[in-house]
């Protein structure tokens, strides 16, 4: 009888401890049947001691058919992998522990197993089903967790209320939570950090970060540094500004995989974010995570803008070669005409009228005479020739003043020689291109052999740290043939501070042909559990347009340049043809005319050469006039001793 009850109560702990364990994995897979999610990974132990428990091998027997009979499932052994692998798509992992102590051994495994480099760890969820797992235990587990950087995590320890996260940002450090109601579970915990300590990689740039004082604490003003700050506020954060230890800004790739600048400090854990826009260069993309690349940035070659064109021919250039043959050949038809009409007004008699009788170099030099403005000093008896001569004069009258007209238009407005458009013409100019070290290392993928040889030709790379800075208004100081390497955004405020008041025109051209397109982003370490939140905050500030208010903003409190420039600068926009025939900002203001020597060197040239020309006929005309006198006087000899021998 005793032996009867004995086992009556072993069978019913046993039945009542199989009904506990199968409600865990029914919760286990009441939670992967919510999150149903891509790929569902459950985890086991094959060489563990406690796989041989009954207990254990039927909650994992029932969590298998749950889960596996709903949704897609990899099954997969602790003992199979080093290190978590990386994935591409979102995910739960199951991990199955033995109960209590029993566990802590392959718990230590499983966090070692983790992989804290793992992309997009909001799209990554885990659950431990620990049964009677104590608070110091949970408490290890999710310290250990949050080190790896994981987001979210949950842990089952029993039927009844058993369901445990960790909230990393509550006050006092990382604590365990008790969660209830199915609803709740997986929560966001990124919508207040309550003070958690930040670090974010900034460095100084004179357009979107310009620095406050003290600027760890103060952080950055202008588009960049804005977007930083109201980041911050909004996660609720404590963010410290970390300026990068080797002054390398941005920072480039060394030889054995090895960074500096920001990079550096994000890959070696040491700040959680990059809020500096900026392009990613090839050998930086598989070590860092970047957020959605809302802009690009286009790298552009900036040359000197080109000079006046040569004045000394403007009097020829007034019109086209075609119009200046068209003027020659109507005059020697007029001259033609006029000659044959004198020929043929002979067979009129005319009474007591001396007929106009003139040769044709008389009647070409009368021609060109009336239209310079002299008067015909003779005319013909016959209307029709007189009619014919004032028909010339008020042609040459219209056609003098439409001259003289477009001969003003070019001293107001000078013409100028053909930009550099095309980087193939960068042979033809003598400039030397100063760009750090990064700008080469990027364009370098896309030119070609040819051009990338031209322009490394004329190269003179500077460090890196320089990018912080304002060096391209220095050089142009020492060096008036200088070209830069820029960025768009760079370029057009360049051009904006080099603007010519005098010439209504910058002093720099943006070379249309630009070297390379790249996606402009902002960088985190890879795996970091920010990501998402940020990207979030990141998204809206475009969406909402905050940060173009935030640009014109920029704008409005600019300095360093001219109001012309201001206005140059707001007229631009976004365009980078700066075509003066095409974009002229200054056509719609009130012209102001600076009538240089460069413009009215024309003159000069002509009244020099109608100069020369005078002295060599006055000197022709004194030669001609002593010959001439010459050869009288030996005429005069040689007559009278001929004679006189006669």
């Amino acid at each position: 009888m005793v032996s009867s009850v004995t086992f009556l109560l072993c069978l019913w702990l046993w039945l009542n401890s199989l009904s506990g364990i199968c409600s865990l994995a029914g919760i286990a897979c009441r939670l992967a049947v919510k999150q149903n999610v891509q790929i569902t990974y459950l985890y086991r132990c094959s060489s563990c001691p406690a796989a041989l428990d009954p207990g254990h091998s039927a909650l994992e027997l029932e969590l298998h058919r749950c889960v596996g009979s709903q949704l897609p499932v990899v099954t997969r052994n602790v003992e199979s992998h080093e290190m978590e692998p990386l994935r591409n798509t979102d995910s739960l992992s199951i991990f199955h522990i033995p109960g209590g102590k029993r566990g802590d051994s392959l718990v230590r495994r499983i966090v070692h197993m983790l992989n804290p480099r793992q992309p997009r760890k909001h799209l990554h969820k885990y659950l431990f089903i620990w049964p009677d797992a104590g608070q110091d235990q949970l408490l290890d587990l999710f310290r250990s967790c949050w080190a790896k950087q994981l987001l979210y995590g949950l842990a089952i320890t029993s039927r009844d209320n058993g369901i445990f996260d960790f909230d990393p940002f509550a006050f006092g450090g990382l604590q365990v939570v008790q969660r209830t109601g199915e609803g709740l579970l997986y929560p966001d915990k990124m919508g207040n950090l309550r003070g958690y300590p930040l670090r974010f990689s900034m460095f100084a740039d004179p357009l979107i970060a310009v620095p406050r004082h003290p600027v760890e604490t103060a952080g950055y003003k202008a588009v960049d540094g804005v977007a930083a700050r109201v980041t911050a506020r909004m996660l609720n954060a404590s963010v410290t500004y970390v300026l990068p230890a080797d002054n390398e800004s941005y920072g480039r790739c060394l030889p054995g995989g090895n960074y500096t600048g920001a990079v550096k400090d994000l890959v070696s854990g040491r700040t959680h974010f990059g809020p500096n826009s900026r392009f990613v260069l090839d050998c930086i993309w598989p070590e860092v995570e970047v957020l959605y690349p809302q802009t690009r940035r286009i790298l552009y070659l900036v040359v000197p803008a080109s000079g006046i064109q040569p004045e000394y021919l403007i009097f020829v250039h007034v019109f086209r070669r075609s119009v200046w043959h068209l003027l020659l050949a109507t005059l020697l038809v007029v001259v033609l005409i006029f000659w044959l009409m004198q020929r043929l007004q002979k067979r009129v008699p005319r009474r007591g009228v001396i007929q106009f009788q003139a040769t044709w170099y008389e009647i070409l030099e009368m021609f060109c005479k009336t239209h310079v403005g002299e008067p015909a000093l003779r005319l013909s008896s016959f209307s029709s020739m007189r009619t014919f001569l004032m028909g010339w004069i008020l042609f040459s009258y219209v056609l003098t003043t439409i001259y003289f007209a477009k001969l003003e238009s070019g001293f107001v407005r000078p013409s100028y020689e053909a930009q550099l458009d095309h980087l193939e013409g960068l042979g033809q100019l003598d400039v030397r291109i100063y760009a750090v070290s990064t700008m080469y290392d990027a364009v370098r993928a896309t030119l070609s052999e040819d051009l990338y040889r031209l322009l490394e030709s004329r190269s003179r790379q500077l460090p890196l740290g320089l990018a912080s800075s304002y060096y391209q208004l220095h050089v142009i100081r020492r060096d008036r043939r200088s070209a830069f390497i820029m960025r768009d955004f760079h370029a057009r405020d360049f051009l904006a501070h080099t603007y010519n008041a005098q010439a209504e025109r910058p002093a720099y051209h943006i070379v249309k042909e630009y070297l390379r397109s790249m996606l402009c982003t902002y960088i985190l370490p890879r795996g970091s559990p920010f990501l998402h939140r940020i990207q979030t905050l990141f998204t809206g500030f475009h969406e909402h347009g905050f940060f173009e208010h935030w640009r014109e903003m920029d704008q409005l409190y600019r300095d360093g340049t001219s109001p012309n420039a201001e206005e140059f600068y707001e007229d631009l926009g976004d365009q980078t043809d700066l075509d003066p025939e095409a974009n002229e900002p200054a056509a719609r203001r009130k012209k102001r005319v600076v009538l240089t020597l460069d413009i009215l060197q024309g003159a000069f040239y002509l009244w020099s050469v109608g100069i020369g020309l005078s002295c060599v006929g006055f000197a022709f005309e004194q030669v001609h006039h002593f010959w001439r006198r010459r050869t009288n006087r030996t005429l005069g000899k040689t007559i009278p001793q001929n004679m006189s021998s006669k």
